[in-house]
């Protein structure tokens, strides 16, 4: 798999290097009493993202840009507010688990696959939570129609429709994860039930990238590893313009995002200085970016907002 590249970041950074020898240069008579100014070496953030270079990358592939979005919720978790968001009171909240559909004027990807009951109560963990058979049934039939099917991260409510499904030799092909989201699945899967062997993985398509990677017309993905080593964000830009940033976990509400703050769930281990970064990214672009909608998978109450202001497509076609 090609690494993808950007000339920009290179010139920016040849650039960056030529001001910094200058500026090198110009103080070494002055270096003992400057050098204790200096940041340490190693002071740089855990994650970053530029989206300047996100839109060049995602402008790489020719095409026809995708027509809309679309989202599904097929399952609901009930989990108190303090849990989502840390320092909120134990208030009740719903998340939702949901699949989403990116349509083309020629046909659609599935962003996620959903998950079969016997996973939902792995998810739930002990606790009866809606599971609504009639939705999973039509995730099972958009991931049967879809031409390719790629996912934010690899825990089970998002991967397990392409690994528990009778449907298997059907979708695998099809299928596309990550190095990295496998090298999960095949080491250390969040449950038993969604492990896969080096020879299981053998049979979808495998994909590699640094940093960001061009998907399809008007579609990047961006290495966002911090929920899960394996999680990436998809910026998606309409045929109109509209631009979206689907964030998978990397906030479980807007709250995260608006707050910049974090999980407070015992049961999930997440790199937490680069969901932090992420955090702090996605406030910024919530501020400044008014044609961009960032969207978190599991936000019930973000989803009922978008689908009534028509930005996202309440049904899968």
């Amino acid at each position: 798999m090609k690494t993808v590249r950007i000339c920009s970041i290179l010139e920016a950074s040849m650039k960056r290097l030529s001001v910094a020898c200058l500026a090198l240069l110009a103080s070494l008579t002055s270096l003992p009493m400057r050098a204790a100014q200096q940041p340490p070496a190693d002071a740089k953030p855990a994650w970053s993202a530029d989206l300047n270079d996100v839109r060049r990358v995602a402008a790489l592939i020719p095409g026809r840009r995708p027509l809309r979005v679309n989202i599904l919720k097929f399952a609901e978790s009930h989990r108190t507010k303090n849990f989502v968001i840390k320092g909120e009171a134990a208030d009740p909240g719903t998340q939702a688990r949901t699949v989403f559909q990116v349509v083309y004027p020629d046909g659609y990807v599935m962003v996620d696959a959903g998950m079969d009951l016997t996973v939902h109560k792995l998810i739930g963990r002990g606790a009866e939570e809606p599971y609504f058979a009639e939705q999973a049934q039509q995730v099972d039939k958009a991931l049967r129609g879809a031409r390719a099917i790629i996912f934010t991260h690899e825990h089970g409510d998002h991967v397990s429709g392409v690994i528990r499904t009778p449907y298997l030799n059907e979708l695998a092909p099809k299928t596309i994860l990550t190095r990295t989201q496998v090298r999960t699945l095949t080491t250390t899967p969040q449950f038993p039930e969604i492990r896969l062997t080096d020879e299981q993985a053998q049979r979808y398509r495998i994909i590699d990238y640094d940093k960001y990677m061009a998907f399809a017309p008007g579609w990047a993905l961006i290495k966002a590893a911090g929920h899960t080593p394996g999680s990436q964000m998809m910026f998606i830009t309409l045929d109109s313009g509209r631009e979206y940033l689907l964030i998978g976990d990397a906030a479980w509400h807007m709250d995260n995002v608006r707050k910049v703050t974090g999980k407070d769930a015992p049961w999930i281990v997440e790199d937490t200085a680069a969901v932090s970064d992420q955090l702090k990214w996605l406030n910024g672009l919530s501020a400044s970016e008014k044609n961009l909608v960032i969207v978190a998978s599991h936000d019930d109450d973000e989803h009922k907002e978008l689908v009534a202001k028509k930005l996202l497509g309440g049904k899968l076609e």
